[in-house]
């Protein structure tokens, strides 16, 4: 299962964030204008059309492996 993950050291906290702006599950958070975004697990489908929206690159993919076995969480 994919899911799409902010880069903190990638990630310019750019004023019209476009990742946050075109993603049509509204996945991406961000609680005020100085903080930078993240991404809502609950919400991520992991369809990765993000990763050419951030013009910094600061997008990347998390694969959590479906192996039938229980976890806490995602």
């Amino acid at each position: 299962m994919k899911r799409a993950i902010i880069k903190p050291d990638s990630c310019k906290n750019c004023e019209t964030c476009l990742v946050e702006v075109k993603c049509v599950n509204l996945a991406i958070i961000r609680e005020s204008s100085e903080d930078r975004p993240w991404v809502d697990f609950y919400k991520c489908r992991g369809c990765m059309k993000c990763l050419s929206y951030c013009q910094n690159n600061a997008v990347g993919e998390m694969i959590h492996p479906c192996n039938g076995t229980p976890s806490q969480g995602w």
